[in-house]
């Protein structure tokens, strides 16, 4: 482009004008666009640093949850009595005494069934005592919420073998017309004997009206070792307490929350 010697003159006249004119223009932009990128990266940093401070307190919370759920649970295992015997610490929360009868019935016949030798019976009848416990070696978890106690106990376990009332035990034999076998029957029977019982105490039948009273006696126990801490006012104004054993099913909405009595003045 070609210009005219009177525009040569203008810009040479203005020169010094005009170049602190682009240069106060340019310098504007610069901090415009700097304070933007400033404003910009501060509101970054002022959301960043408040996402983290509620994370923290999050945090926080969740560890003071866990450290008061610790310090309870660390203080009732602490005072868990020990119960000494071969087996270690128990505790005994259950018994159940049934009447136990045990058949054999033996019938032989010849040609099919068309000739009758008779029937030897062997029977032996004897009140049974089951009981059961929970190891006071294994974990315990104990949570408060809200006058709520939830304790997760060690598994309930039948104390085997059971415990038989021998001195109240019946037998009776009867033997066929031709059969002569019924004192053999009872001995095998009497063998037969303790390894059946062991079965019966784990029976699931058995088990569900067993453990309605354990939870019983150990929301009993719980509630009171609760009222003899000094780990402030909420302990002893737990009013509920639900227990579930190791290796359950379900959940806690399956198993009962027990009322507590009110603690004595």
């Amino acid at each position: 482009m070609v210009m005219k010697p009177s525009s040569q003159r203008l810009l040479l006249a203005y020169r010094w004008p005009l170049t602190l004119l682009l240069s106060a223009a340019m310098i504007s932009m610069s901090l415009m666009l700097g304070g933007w990128w400033f404003g910009r990266g501060l509101s970054s940093g002022v959301d960043q640093a408040l996402n983290a401070s509620d994370r923290a307190i999050e945090g926080l919370g969740a560890m003071v949850g866990e450290v008061t759920s610790l310090t309870v649970t660390q203080s009732f295992v602490a005072s868990l009595p020990t119960i000494a015997d071969a087996g270690g610490g128990r505790l005994e929360l259950a018994s159940v005494e049934r009447n136990e009868t045990l058949r054999d019935v033996d019938t032989l016949s010849l040609f099919g069934e068309s000739f009758s030798l008779g029937t030897s019976v062997a029977e032996i009848k004897v009140p049974v005592v089951y009981r059961y416990y929970i190891d006071l070696e294994e974990a315990w978890e104990l949570d408060l919420q809200d006058g709520l106690c939830r304790v997760l106990a060690p598994r309930l376990r039948a104390s085997l073998p059971p415990a038989i009332q021998t001195q109240h035990m019946e037998k009776k034999i009867e033997n066929g017309w031709a059969r002569f076998n019924g004192s053999q029957k009872m001995q095998e029977l009497e063998k037969q004997l303790t390894p059946t019982l062991v079965q019966y105490a784990e029976e699931a039948s058995l088990m569900i009206l067993v453990k309605q009273q354990a939870r019983k006696s150990l929301s009993r126990f719980v509630h009171q070792w609760l009222l003899q801490q000094p780990l402030g006012k909420d302990l002893a104004s737990v009013g509920f307490v639900q227990i579930r054993f190791a290796g359950e099913e379900g959940g806690w909405g399956d198993v009962p929350a027990y009322v507590q009595p009110e603690p004595e003045d």
